[in-house]
């Protein structure tokens, strides 16, 4: 195993541990009442970007900590189209909000208020698919 599958390997280890993390935090967040969910965004979104990661590691590609950068990459590098580039085009669009208290339209935006439980039983959702996508597209 070279190098670069290696990193790649670390990548989807880590991703899995990611939505094993957001997995957790939307139980409790069920099990409390608790208003979680934008962790669970936050958890899950790290890992679709750890899955691309890990692509971009087997192409040998500088990966970007970038955010945007990152996305960008993954779908230039791979022309990814479809379902796959909306899912994380879209999240990569709503993470900043699951992160940050900001001011907008003269509104405080504040995580746990914008995310519901939909959300982020939506982002698992997509979180999975991208990390099936990803593994399938790299085969390690």
């Amino acid at each position: 195993m070279d190098i670069n599958e290696k990193r790649a390997e670390g990548y989807l280890e880590e991703a899995e541990l990611s939505l094993d993390s957001a997995k957790a935090i939307f139980d409790e967040a069920q099990r409390t009442e608790k208003k979680l969910w934008a962790h669970v965004v936050k958890a899950s979104y790290d890992s679709m970007e750890q899955a691309i990661s890990a692509a971009l590691a087997i192409k040998d590609v500088m990966i970007p900590k970038d955010h945007p950068e990152k996305v960008s990459e993954f779908i230039t590098n791979y022309n990814i189209q479809g379902k796959a580039a909306d899912i994380l085009l879209s999240w990569l669009r709503k993470r900043g909000k699951s992160q940050y208290v900001d001011v907008r339209g003269g509104k405080v935006s504040i995580p746990h208020e914008v995310f519901t439980e939909i959300d982020a039983e939506a982002i698992i959702i997509d979180c999975e698919f991208i990390i099936k996508y990803v593994k399938e597209l790299i085969r390690i």
